[in-house]
């Protein structure tokens, strides 16, 4: 009877702890990675069969609890979840690009990869990563020979209490609207396409910058839905009617593969963000080999000051002479080249750079049928046959990069053919910039022949909107902290002319100072031959020798919509540059603590003159344990470079 009774207290205290045990909290409910220096955590779990994550800077919160789930037209991935396995691994790679804010990248996280299955046995990895600076997840689907067409993505970004800084997105987006500038957290779009990549937060303590990175082949390109209550934003696929409607809103891939990774860069201070790679860091590697090719530069510009110019010879030879006059390494020649009218032939032009030992870059119309944009060439890239036809042709006349225009969308067929340009280009030794573009998400990485994107609102502006001439000083700060944040950016800076309709605000040495505060892989000078001429010649010396690839950038200080100060170092030598948004005068003082230690360095401070069109300059020593003062007039600017 002893023995009896002891049995059934052996299996009602069994009973008692599987019910404890389905019913409670389970060590596999909830999966952690750290960030190498243990500051950042993200945190994913299981609850009820449904995900969400969470993110942790210390003690602070950075993003609460946020759902996650996808769908596609046959399955979900979104409850009747449960766990399967978890793998983790290192990340330590080290990799040289030829543009970006440095030269050389060094790649340190931590992965956590958790697999769940669906009530129908499907699998869904979620790939988690921490690095010092930021975190990012993906989702990834591991079943073999599956077609899967994604219809819904749960993911959510909560940011209940912060300030933002956000550009709606455009039915045919090229992702040149205007920033708002320090709105709530949780505005809705006023548009009905929502908000675009990237979105920057400050919450009371912390800053987020958020995007996403790595699209492949079998993605599309995502943002944010156009309602965002209680700061909960959430991921939009690209609207239907995007590239004239030619190809689906949702992407469509065969198992394997994976989503873009969601990103999120923060920190206690906006440096966190500005001096961020973590896009590049998710990106693929190098897909194109040998690099060597690769040669990154300053351009002359002429279609700024004169649209007619691109089909007239002689005008285009007088840019060609500007670039070789100011050892500029490109000119560009822009829309409706194929089609002269003044001035000889093609050949001429080629030739006249040839003997200048000027590179040319040749614009090129993206459609095609997803835009129905005029000017050409056009139906060109769009053709797979053409467009390997066109770049032999190109490489046999020692054109050194191309410029691909107008793709008005963000679909999975727009993506692809973008990466196909990217490909066939280098195959024939081609660079790429790429403009009425998309925003950058790592393809610089994977595809190092890319040197810059658009994607901004930018100087070209100044030639209709008025709107941006009165906000121009003011979104300048705000780029810094958003949109080049992503990538190399074609803002097309340094214009000191004014058009009739819409003068500069900003002054001229605000102008001089975006050579240094953007950083593109093409830095093209925009205004006219005559404008540039005029400079003095302490002021063309620096135009001159300023240099657009970089070995180290920091942001000594600054807010998006008030002003920014950064530092960028190439070599062992230093140029500082800042830039006033606002409207009133400012005084700064530059801490030279970046310097190396005992040293002196030579150099040129240039600011703000007696009128806002004036420069002036004057030549220094400095020292590591110096400080510099700097007043800047309203929307005004400085540059400083020291050399050793």
């Amino acid at each position: 009877m002893a023995n009896y009774f002891r049995s059934i207290l052996i299996i009602f205290c069994c009973s008692i702890a599987l019910t404890a045990a389905a019913s409670g909290p389970k060590a596999d409910d909830e999966w952690r990675v750290q960030s190498p220096d243990k500051s950042l955590q993200l945190t994913l779990k299981l609850n009820n069969g449904q995900l969400s994550y969470s993110v942790q800077n210390g003690s602070s919160e950075v993003m609460p609890s946020s759902k996650l789930g996808i769908e596609t037209t046959d399955v979900k991935f979104t409850d009747r979840l449960s766990f399967v396995n978890t793998d983790t691994r290192r990340i330590n790679d080290i990799y040289v690009l030829p543009t970006g804010k440095y030269r050389v990248y060094h790649a340190m996280g931590n992965q956590t990869s958790v697999t769940f299955k669906n009530d129908k046995n499907s699998q869904v990895v979620i790939d988690m990563r921490a690095y010092n600076d930021g975190i990012a997840f993906r989702y990834r689907f591991p079943d073999a020979n599956k077609v899967y067409t994604l219809t819904k993505e749960l993911t959510e970004f909560s940011v209940p209490q912060a300030s933002a800084w956000m550009e709606p997105y455009d039915h045919d987006p090229a992702y040149e609207n205007i920033y708002a500038n320090g709105i709530p957290s949780g505005t809705a779009s006023k548009d009905t396409a929502g908000w675009a990549f990237p979105a920057l937060f400050h919450t009371q303590n912390q800053w987020l910058f958020i995007s996403e990175s790595n699209i492949g082949y079998e993605n599309a390109g995502t943002h944010l839905q156009q309602n965002c209550d209680n700061g909960v934003y959430k991921i939009a696929f690209p609207l239907a009617g995007e590239g004239l409607g030619q190809g689906s809103q949702y992407p469509v891939a065969k198992t394997p593969f994976a989503t873009p990774w969601r990103v999120i860069i923060t920190g206690q201070k906006a440096s966190a963000v500005v001096e961020s790679v973590l896009i590049d860091h998710l990106a693929e590697p190098n897909a194109i080999g040998n690099t060597n090719w690769i040669k990154p530069g300053r351009s002359s510009w002429s279609w700024w000051s004169d649209h007619a110019s691109s089909r007239n010879v002689k005008t285009l030879n007088r840019f060609v002479d500007l670039a070789a006059n100011m050892k500029w390494e490109y000119a560009l020649v822009d829309a409706n080249w194929n089609n002269l009218v003044d001035g000889g032939n093609i050949q001429d032009l080629i030739a006249h750079a040839r003997q200048k030992k000027v590179g040319l870059t040749f614009w090129y119309n993206s459609g095609g049928p997803n835009n129905n944009v005029t000017e050409q060439p056009r139906d060109v890239m769009f053709d797979p046959v053409k467009r390997k036809e066109e770049f032999k042709k190109l490489r046999a006349w020692g054109v050194k990069a191309i410029k691909v225009d107008f793709f008005q969308s963000d679909k999975q067929n727009v993506m692809q053919l973008y990466q196909d340009i990217l490909k066939d280009a280098a195959k024939e030794e081609i660079m790429v910039i790429f403009h009425g573009s998309t925003m950058p998400r790592g393809w610089q990485r994977t595809y190092p022949n890319l040197l810059s994107m658009e994607s901004v609102r930018g100087a070209e502006n100044y030639g209709w909107s008025k709107d941006f001439a009165n906000d121009a000083a003011q979104l300048n700060t705000i780029y810094v902290f958003t949109r080049n944040v992503a990538g190399s950016m074609d803002y097309t800076p340094v214009t000191f002319s004014d058009y009739k309709c819409c003068p500069h605000l900003t002054t001229n040495t605000h102008e001089l100072a975006l050579s240094v505060i953007f950083e593109s892989g093409m830095l093209h000078f925009a205004d006219s031959d005559s404008s540039y001429y005029a400079q003095d010649a302490k002021i063309k010396q620096f135009l001159s020798t300023v240099p657009n690839t970089w070995d180290d950038v920091k942001l000594i200080s600054g807010e998006p919509g008030k002003d920014a100060i950064i530092m960028r170092r190439k070599g062992k030598s230093y140029y500082i540059a800042g830039i006033n948004g606002e409207a009133t005068a400012k005084s700064w003082v530059i801490d030279l603590d970046f310097l190396n230690d005992r040293k002196a360095y030579h150099g040129t401070l240039y600011t703000d003159g007696n009128t806002p069109h004036e420069i002036a300059h004057r030549d220094l020593v400095e020292e590591q344990k110096h400080k510099v003062a700097v007043t800047v007039m309203p929307r005004g600017g400085f540059v400083l470079e020291l050399h050793p």
